[in-house]
């Protein structure tokens, strides 16, 4: 089974992933967690928001949130969203893949949180420049 199949498993999804998939797209919630195999190391990603009017605040949470959980918060171009990434090793074991997701899952949640929140005068955030 590879890392995907364990994942899925780890955390009781109910659909087969794909035995040569080097992605899967989990539905959650109201959303979709996306799962990469990439050679050693499992990323999941989530869209966050879409609203180029969130990044000001997005960005004045970052900062500490991301150092703790060491993820990636980035907009892409492509798709016109803020992405929230993290990665594990991908010879993580079925409890460490189980704790990850539901733990990445928590984090979205956090953060789609912000993004409903009431706006928030950018003028009252530091300036700050995120770089990937």
């Amino acid at each position: 089974m590879n890392a995907l199949g364990r994942l899925a498993s780890a955390v009781g999804y109910p659909q087969t992933v794909p035995a040569d998939a080097l992605e899967f797209t989990f539905k959650v919630d109201d959303g979709e967690v996306r799962a990469i195999d990439l050679e050693k190391r499992l990323v999941l990603t989530r869209e966050i928001s879409r609203d180029e009017d969130d990044l000001p605040r997005l960005a004045s949470y970052s900062a500490g949130r991301m150092l703790r959980e060491a993820a990636t918060l980035y907009w892409d171009e492509r798709i016109g969203a803020a992405i929230l990434a993290q990665e594990i090793p991908e010879s993580a074991t079925a409890h460490e893949l189980k704790v990850f997701f539901e733990t990445f899952a928590d984090s979205c949640d956090w953060w789609l949180a912000r993004t409903a929140a009431e706006p928030v005068e950018s003028s009252s955030f530091p300036e700050m420049v995120i770089r990937p």
